[in-house]
């Protein structure tokens, strides 16, 4: 799919012939999902070539960051599907010739929807430097409400942990904890992703204040700028964030090892407890020939007695310590 927009934030037409021009006001071509057709027109139309799917995942920085036949390139990775369980990364390419910008991408991050819906307000005769900075900043913005988001849930989630950790049954709070690490792996990995597509925004925008277009432009250089403290900004909450997880998962597993250990003491007083009984027991199922007690009538009753005795002894004295 091709979608043409002008200075003005208006959508425009792709012109059908291969050899007519593109309007003089058109400033930003959106590639998304693009067919071999698709970037083949592009290049015709722009005059420059258009990297493809397997360029874009290169991970080499020569080949993400760079100059050629007078047109910068430039390969971001963006957080996307922040909001499910299971947040991705994806490469998204940006081209820039001349006042035209280029931007091809085989996913639809939310940034993207964000700024397309506000291109009406956001254009005002810019050109495609304009637009690729205002869009490096959306997507910095969008990191921004990610960290904001995650942050508040973490909240909530640390709440629910402590408080999961002082009900009185035992085995229900170790269950419902251990749901809890999945959950605390979700954040964990949308944090990651988040701090992955800050650090490759960074570069991006180190790169834009090093290209002569960008530089000549006073308000472009510190828009740059800012984006840059921005990022680095974010890069230390994304840090802090990270620490809570950390100190949240091991909270979570330090409450479900007092659980378990719980139960095991509760299992062991229970051994105690039946434990004299038993030897008693055991001693009076011996059969030697000299055991008196054995002809006496009261000797049952007593010996019940004594295991009774012996029983309720160890489970008052691990009450009265508070192991039971």
């Amino acid at each position: 799919m091709i979608r043409l927009y002008d200075c003005h934030g208006r959508s425009l037409d792709i012109p059908p012939a291969a050899d007519q021009p593109l309007p003089d006001d058109a400033c930003w071509i959106d590639l998304i999902h693009p067919s071999a057709d698709d970037e083949t027109r592009v290049e015709r139309l722009i005059g420059v070539e258009v990297p493809s799917r397997d360029e874009l995942r290169d991970l080499e920085p020569s080949s993400r960051l760079y100059i050629e036949n007078g047109a910068a390139y430039l390969t971001a990775s963006v957080v996307w599907k922040s909001e499910t369980d299971f947040a991705e990364i994806t490469d998204i390419g940006f081209v820039l010739s001349g006042a035209r910008l280029v931007t091809i991408r085989y996913a639809e991050p939310k940034a993207f929807a964000i700024f397309a819906a506000n291109t009406a307000r956001e254009f005002c005769g810019l050109d495609g430097r304009d637009v690729l900075t205002r869009l490096v900043e959306a997507m910095v913005d969008r990191c921004a409400e990610v960290l904001e988001n995650r942050s508040r849930k973490i909240d909530t989630l640390s709440s629910e942990v402590f408080s999961r950790g002082s009900v009185s049954n035992p085995e229900a709070a170790t269950r419902d904890l251990e749901a809890t690490l999945g959950v605390i792996a979700s954040h964990q990995r949308t944090i990651a992703k988040v701090r992955e597509s800050l650090m490759s925004m960074a570069r991006v925008a180190g790169f834009l204040q090093t290209l002569p277009e960008i530089a000549a432009d006073k308000l472009l250089k510190q828009r740059c700028r800012a984006i840059a403290g921005d990022i680095q900004s974010l890069s230390e909450h994304a840090d802090f964030i990270s620490e809570n997880i950390i100190f949240l998962l091991d909270a979570s597993l330090g409450l479900i090892s007092v659980q378990q250990n719980q139960v095991m003491k509760v299992l062991s007083v229970a051994a105690m407890v039946f434990l004299p009984p038993t030897l008693i027991g055991t001693v009076y199922g011996m059969n030697f020939q000299n055991m008196p007690e054995l002809s006496q009538p009261w000797a049952y009753p007593v010996a019940l007695a004594v295991m009774a005795a012996s029983a309720l002894g160890p489970y008052l004295w691990f009450k009265r310590k508070g192991w039971f």
